[in-house]
């Protein structure tokens, strides 16, 4: 089955959303496209889609503050616990609030080669699971995600003030702007959570089908090359719209066994636009991809006739499953595909289908990850 064929079967699904029906046939035509390799399933607890982990923020904030008018000193300690939880989510960190019910049971798919031990490990990466349509991610209003995001984590600091403010002296104004700012918190959360309610999960055929099927074929390619010095392991995460949570159980389930040489390549999204090598995420502050597999990727797309229209881009409305990799610092590197306006178009929306997929940056990304791959396999690359 080629890579368009695997993003023409997983479009075929409805959704892919956590722990919804789809999820098991999806894993089942995943898990039956490696009839040679050793395949495992693992499972990890995580809220089902992120909207319940943004009603928890928004719902103990927003009581914090109203706790305000009868008890200064249990609003505060609410305030200051949904605040902390908040700045660590919303800056992709691992957060207390992603433990928070319901929760359900996801699962990553790893597909190894064969069980070796060479001196370097590849791990290809992407997520399989859908994202909640979201009224945020429409086109008129997608180009201020950061901005917004980035004021409500300053309102959100703001209560925290206000919260010990008040505490500390109480004052009937201040009381009232707490009033106020909790009822601006509540009406954002319905606006982030009510084209979920109306219209459920996005098709996901460019975020993530497109994603899925060029780690599968790049794992393909190189396990051909029986590569001597270079494992490569492909890994499939669920709850990655979650907040990266498949990516992080993985890790966590896996860290011992990297070797001193361990890289990741994550594909995200490349079914419009062009390809980009992203060198740089965050939301409040910079999280800069700057490290030899970024340096390996930009030297080959300048040494490539057929890769040199690819460049770096940056992309700061949510992140990836790289970002825990990154900060643990191991080589990482996530490959997308951004339009002329540095945006993703449909993602997160009724529109992100097969119809509106251009293959073209998937192919590229193939083709740039295999050559990352074989390089990385040459003993005399050092890390």
């Amino acid at each position: 089955m080629t890579a368009k064929q695997i993003v023409e079967q997983l479009t075929s699904f409805p959704n892919r959303g956590v722990a919804t029906p789809n999820e098991t046939p999806v894993l089942e035509f995943l898990s039956s496209l490696f009839t040679n390799q050793h395949l495992s399933k693992e499972s990890f607890r995580t809220p089902k889609t992120y909207i319940s982990v943004v009603w928890w923020l928004i719902l103990g904030i927003s009581g914090g503050l109203i706790c305000l008018n009868f008890s200064t000193i249990i609003g505060l300690i609410i305030v200051f616990i949904f605040v902390t939880m908040s700045l660590l989510y919303f800056n992709w960190y691992a957060s207390p609030v992603t433990s928070f019910p319901p929760l359900v049971t996801s699962h990553n798919l790893v597909v190894k080669n064969q069980n070796s031990s060479k001196p370097k490990k590849l791990i290809l990466m992407a997520h399989w699971d859908t994202a909640p349509i979201s009224l945020l991610y429409r086109p008129e209003i997608v180009g201020n995600f950061r901005k917004s995001l980035k004021t409500s984590l300053i309102l959100m600091m703001i209560a925290q003030f206000l919260a010990i403010s008040q505490f500390l002296l109480p004052n009937n104004f201040l009381l009232l702007i707490s009033n106020v700012l909790a009822l601006y918190f509540l009406i954002q959360g319905i606006t982030a959570s009510i084209d979920f309610f109306r219209l459920g999960y996005s098709n996901g055929a460019s975020d993530n089908a497109t994603g899925v099927a060029a780690a599968i074929e790049t794992a393909r390619k190189l396990w051909r090359k029986n590569l001597e010095n270079l494992d490569v392991e492909l890994v499939l995460t669920g709850a990655e719209e979650v907040g990266m949570i498949g990516a992080r159980a993985y890790m966590k389930a896996h860290y011992e066994t990297f070797t001193k040489e361990t890289y990741l390549i994550n594909f995200d999204t490349l079914g419009s636009g062009d390809l980009k090598i992203i060198t740089q995420t965050g939301s409040w502050g910079n999280i800069v991809y700057d490290n030899d597999l970024v340096k390996i990727a930009t030297e080959i797309t300048q040494n490539n006739s057929a890769l040199q229209e690819v460049k770096t881009g940056a992309w700061h409305t949510a992140d990836f499953d790289s970002v825990w990799f990154q900060r643990a610092g191991i080589p990482s590197v996530t490959l997308a595909a951004l339009n002329k306006n540095g945006r993703m178009p449909n993602i997160h929306r009724p529109t992100d289908i097969l119809a509106n997929v251009d293959f073209k940056p998937m192919e590229k990304a193939i083709m740039l990850a295999e050559v990352i791959g074989i390089q990385l396999n040459n003993p005399k690359h050092e890390s």
